[in-house]
């Protein structure tokens, strides 16, 4: 199967990477930092075209005061524009693919499929873009191809992330993790409850509440929201992008945990269940924290599987977050209150 993958890979990348003006490939070493620039530009601009989609309907649809669906197409349109910026902005030293040792001849045969499957995430993506501007005209119900769009993102955003991997250390990386990110297609839909947003009201368990704040990350191998609910306690609803991590309601833990071996809070004892990296951004009422590196758990009790934490790591601080799981069927979301007349 996996020689019959790799053939495929190859008759589609050509005319692909055709698309780029002026790209000649990475086997001559002095090309390879050129063919990289050019690549990504070239998904730059195509991807901020799909962006730019995005952001007209949520514009159209404050115009129409359409304001319970304005929250996951923001978050489609962030997580777009976040995707933008990490291709635009990355950077490489002089190591790896851009060194001057030879490269292992698998690795630059990736690095084609990888750029492969940037481009053709473009593609992916404009059947969900152009089904959601066929919804607002229709004034039809923009959730399912909102949440398909957003899964093309996070799919191609895993590809980018292994494709940096390979980059930065001239190495092939492990088959089955190419045949994931690039045979798979869009990673499952994220829970509604991802796409929540500032000023949003939900219900957990028929009691209401109005989200305050936002921690979003967006990471390798999976994406993480935690949003800051209103009430007496501090609370945070912490919200898996891959559905069979489910969600948690969670309070602050201070102090948090050490970091290695087995953890415990509160008298719990925990294991891992996932653990990541990647970009990370707090939003509030007072701004927001602009993205920065962060370091990911999520842990589950080992004698309580209802047990939930997550600890987050960042630069200078470790946070850690611990309650119980919340059956996504028990969460229900208004959106954003129409504001009061008077």
């Amino acid at each position: 199967m996996a020689a019959n993958f790799g053939d495929q890979i190859e008759r589609r990348v050509g005319g692909l990477l055709d698309r780029v003006p002026g790209y000649r490939g990475y086997r001559a070493k002095e090309d390879r930092r050129d063919a990289d620039r050019r690549v990504r530009d070239h998904v730059a601009a195509a991807y901020a075209v799909q962006a730019d989609r995005v952001e007209r309907i949520a514009r159209d649809l404050a115009t129409q005061r359409r304001l319970m669906e304005i929250g996951p197409v923001d978050e489609l349109a962030r997580t777009l524009r976040h995707l933008i910026d990490r291709v635009r902005t990355a950077t490489y030293g002089y190591g790896g693919l851009m060194g001057d040792r030879d490269v292992d001849a698998a690795a630059l045969d990736q690095l084609r499929q990888f750029d492969e499957g940037l481009l053709s995430g473009v593609d992916e993506l404009q059947g969900p873009v152009a089904a959601m501007e066929a919804a607002f005209a229709a004034k039809g119900d923009l959730t399912a191809p909102t949440i398909a769009g957003t899964a093309v993102v996070r799919t191609v955003l895993a590809r980018f992330d292994l494709r940096g991997d390979v980059v930065e250390t001239g190495k092939p990386a492990p088959a089955e993790s190419v045949m994931r990110v690039l045979q798979a297609g869009p990673l499952p839909a994220a829970p509604p409850a991802f796409g929540l947003d500032l000023g949003d009201a939900l219900a957990i368990l028929g009691d209401d509440y109005l989200v305050e704040a936002r921690i979003a990350i967006d990471g390798d191998p999976m994406a993480l929201r935690l949003f800051r609910i209103s009430g007496g306690e501090e609370r945070w609803l912490a919200v898996a992008a891959r559905p069979e991590q489910g969600m948690a309601l969670t309070m602050p833990v201070t102090p948090a945990p050490p970091p290695g071996g087995e953890t415990t809070i509160g008298g719990t004892a925990y294991r891992s269940e996932a653990n990541g990296s990647g970009d990370g951004e707090v939003v509030g009422a007072g701004g927001t924290s602009g993205f920065r590196p962060v370091r990911f758990s999520l842990l589950v009790g080992v004698d309580d599987p209802a047990a939930r934490a997550v600890v987050l790591d960042w630069s200078t601080e470790r946070r850690a977050y611990a309650g119980r799981q919340v059956d996504p069927r028990d969460v229900e979301i208004f959106g954003r209150p129409s504001p009061q007349l008077n």
